[in-house]
């Protein structure tokens, strides 16, 4: 998706597919906020966090509700994971 919004070939990763993601992520984010009654004037959202690789652990000291939701573009899975902070 990255790849197309930059217009390079999929196999090409640099830092730019990380923040064409990020903009992505900044886009799904966004609507969601503006989706829900009486969020978007008090919602702060925060810097994307990219993570890549298959490899991690991701661990929140807050507790939270998260959306997540897996899709397939390409063929391929995209993971969107929202985290609501209250």
């Amino acid at each position: 998706m990255a790849a197309k919004m930059l217009g390079a070939a999929s196999g090409e990763a640099g830092p730019e597919v990380s923040d064409a993601v990020g903009e992505i992520c900044n886009m799904i984010a966004g609507n969601f906020k503006n989706k829900v009654p009486g969020m978007g004037d008090g919602c702060v959202l925060s810097v994307p966090i990219v993570i890549t690789g298959t490899d991690y652990s991701l661990h929140s000291l807050a507790c939270s509700a998260r959306v997540e939701i897996c899709l397939l573009f390409e063929k391929l899975p995209l993971i969107v994971s929202i985290t609501v902070h209250s």
